[in-house]
């Protein structure tokens, strides 16, 4: 989506908060109170590159942290 023409922000949005909103899923999307609390925590900013979507440090699915393997 960035190399067609989307900010970084942007692609972000519409894969998540738009997509929701797409698919009526009202509990995603975005972080707020009363929502599923499923997130990345990444180790650099995606706002700056976007591929540093693929640095992640941890995952959280329903506010419980997902215990990864080691590469």
């Amino acid at each position: 989506m960035v190399t067609a023409g989307l900010t970084p922000a942007q692609a972000i949005a519409a894969a998540t908060r738009t997509a929701a909103e797409v698919l009526r899923l009202t509990d995603l999307g975005t972080i707020a109170a009363g929502k599923s609390a499923s997130f990345l925590v990444l180790e650099a900013n995606p706002l700056e590159q976007i591929s540093n979507t693929q640095r992640i440090a941890r995952v959280y699915l329903q506010g419980q942290e997902v215990r990864r393997a080691k590469n």
